[in-house]
């Protein structure tokens, strides 16, 4: 489902004043991202990534759903190359932000809804449709007329996953789900991601998260990311079996 082989990411450095005054002509030191990255990941599959801040998880998954372009190396997904054939690759995923601001808290759930739906070139029917379908998935039917103004922490991480489900993609992204959600949210949001939109939607799905009891329940397999460089791959039940705990299986892949 998703091929990964060689992946570089550079980013170009902030230039700072005095940079432009003592060098005005100088070039723009790189900073690397990501270095060599290589896995592969097959259909149906939950995969976790982990790492410290600044380890690349997030700019590795923008990568995968074709938001951003590898400095060198590839990424396939769904047979569509990111780099030639970007439009199926972003079809074939949906990133799921955990970012409260990206919606208009003065619109209702469903207008939010509309909007990004436009953008993702659905109209008429078919995205009315769409919305309707999301918002069930995801518990919304009863609060989708609300403003998002007046909709808990939990409430805007489900409208997010059912923005994530307009595109009726085949692979989702979440990016640290469960943040800021109190222990009954967190545990009402692990259920529909494991048994809604896992099991019943057949959803394969990339987890960014810092929590080790996250990557527990979500994942069944664990990927840990350290300086942009790809530090482990492994199956949870190898992990289980080399390991007394995740705890000790992060400390030891990332130096920490």
């Amino acid at each position: 489902m998703i091929r990964a082989a060689g992946v570089v990411m550079n980013y170009p450095q902030p230039r700072r004043y005095r940079d432009f005054v003592l060098r005005p002509f100088g070039g723009r030191e790189m900073n690397t991202a990501l270095s060599g990255v290589s896995l592969e990941i097959g259909r149906g599959e939950r995969v976790g990534f982990l790492g410290p801040n600044g380890a690349g998880k997030t700019t590795f998954l923008k990568l995968v759903s074709g938001l951003l372009l590898p400095s060198a190396g590839t990424i396939e997904v769904n047979g569509h190359d990111s780099l030639g054939e970007n439009d199926g690759v972003r079809a074939s995923c949906s990133m799921v932000m955990n970012e409260e601001r990206s919606f208009y808290w003065r619109l209702t759930g469903v207008q939010n809804l509309e909007f990004f739906g436009v953008l993702q070139n659905l109209t008429g029917r078919l995205l009315r449709e769409r919305i309707e379908r999301a918002v069930e998935v995801v518990g919304l039917s009863d609060s989708a007329e609300m403003r998002v103004g007046g909709y808990s922490s939990g409430m805007k991480q489900r409208l997010a996953i059912a923005r994530g489900l307009l595109s009726d993609s085949e692979v989702l992204i979440l990016d640290e789900p469960t943040r800021a959600l109190d222990p009954r949210g967190a545990e009402e949001l692990t259920d529909l991601i494991l048994n809604t939109l896992h099991t019943d939607l057949e959803k394969t799905l990339l987890i960014s998260t810092h929590r080790l009891d996250e990557a527990r329940l979500l994942c069944g397999r664990l990927c840990v990311l350290s300086r942009g460089i790809l530090r482990a791959d492994s199956p949870m039940n190898d992990i289980d079996a080399s390991f007394p705990n995740l705890g000790d299986f992060y400390r030891r892949m990332t130096g920490e």
